[in-house]
């Protein structure tokens, strides 16, 4: 049950495409006030911690206590509340739109004022701040975090102008003990930087793994859909060029190419309609990637037309393969929705690639072989050494 779940979760956080970076401004808006509600609740945890503890009391301002504890309550009814109208409204345009514009606007200033409360440049407040806008800048559309920072560097520039020149108090959570001591060899104060910063990196390494993950998969679908064919799924002209190519490069490399041609296709798309033709390749293409091994490729060369290569194959193992698929496809039966039997069969041309001979001459002799199985009656396999006998018998 336990392994279940885990790979229901692991598969909606790391292997969904849908997951965050897809989502509409609104999902990430109430994404981002569940952010901003934790944050707030560790943030209390933290005070109440920090304030009530014999050891570390002294290192905290109480005068400023109620206020930071006040505003951090405050805070987390607002996003809370957001989080409930925006379950209630989902539905609303214009509250989808506030929510979207609105909760990015509200968490950077959440994270302002608390950077401010215990230091603005310090190393956890700059740290943080860099982190939540490489987030906003990968997940969020561009007018919104260039809204927001414009807004958020004003309002940093003006905190960071009047702490620096003492007309506000530095670090206001932090007692006077603290900030006029060696912070920076103070365990409060190191263990204190941990605990704001702690939370947005442990996010931020999330997304960013969602981010890269999400990626991956659609550089592998990209490069999949670019090497495969899209109605049969099995590789296209291109990649069976580019794998030819990789045998011809090595030397002693054996491989067979197998061309077949289904016969009388154009009757099918004619009589019966290209959806059952196209229902019909893509039954052939099965056939041949059940029928073929692993390291084998299985390719579209063009309309009715496949292509196999298959390595490290002499001519009578390749000759005994493109029987075995010949067979199969003879025997297969296309059940229509008229309740009609269809059946169709394929001509085999094959031919094995010689010592130092090009991929277009390896290709040229199997469809010749390939036009001498059509002459000699369709539904059959011939080979490549069979062109020298010519025998060129009646159609």
């Amino acid at each position: 049950m336990i392994s279940y779940y885990w790979g229901r979760f692991k598969f909606h956080l790391f292997e969904s495409d849908n997951l965050i970076i897809t989502w509409p401004n609104f999902d990430k808006g109430v994404l981002l006030c569940f952010f901003g509600a934790l944050c707030q609740v560790s943030a209390i945890k933290w005070y109440l911690f920090s304030c009530y503890s014999k050891d570390n009391r002294v290192w905290i301002n109480h005068d400023f206590f109620f206020i930071r504890i006040s505003t951090v309550f405050a805070t987390l009814i607002i996003f809370i509340a957001l989080i409930a109208l925006s379950y209630r409204y989902k539905r609303n345009a214009k509250f989808r739109k506030f929510v979207a514009y609105f909760s990015p606007m509200f968490f950077g200033a959440v994270m302002i004022y608390a950077g401010y409360t215990v230091g603005i440049y310090s190393p956890a407040t700059i740290a943080g701040f860099v982190n939540i806008v490489l987030i906003g800048l990968v997940f969020y559309s561009r007018k919104i975090i260039y809204g927001m920072a414009v807004f958020a560097s004003i309002f940093t520039l003006i905190i960071s102008y009047l702490t620096f020149n003492e007309i506000i108090r530095y670090a206001p959570v932090f007692s006077d003990t603290l900030t006029h001591s060696e912070f920076y060899h103070n365990p409060f104060w190191i263990k204190s930087m941990a605990e704001v910063y702690l939370p947005i990196l442990l996010v931020s390494i999330l997304f960013f793994e969602i981010l890269l993950s999400q990626w991956r998969r659609r550089e592998m679908k990209i490069k999949k859909m670019s090497q495969t064919d899209a109605l049969t799924n099995v590789f296209n002209r291109r990649y069976i060029g580019e794998q030819l190519s990789t045998l011809e490069s090595k030397k002693k490399a054996t491989y067979a190419v197998v061309l077949l041609d289904l016969d009388y296709f154009k009757k099918i798309n004619d009589d019966y309609g290209h959806e059952v033709g196209d229902e019909v390749l893509q039954r052939v293409a099965t056939i041949l990637c059940t029928t073929t091994r692993i390291q084998d490729v299985v390719g579209r060369f063009g309309g009715e037309e496949f292509i196999l290569i298959l390595k490290d194959q002499n001519l009578q193992q390749a000759i005994e393969i493109a029987e075995r698929c010949r067979k199969i496809i003879e025997q297969e039966e296309f059940v229509l929705e008229t309740g009609e039997t269809l059946k169709t069969s394929a001509s085999f041309g094959v031919a094995l690639a010689q010592e130092n001979a090009k991929k277009e001459h390896t290709i040229r002799m199997a469809d010749r072989a390939l036009y001498l199985a059509k002459q000699r009656g369709r539904n059959q396999v011939r080979h490549y050494l069979e062109l020298e006998l010519n025998l060129n018998p009646a159609v």
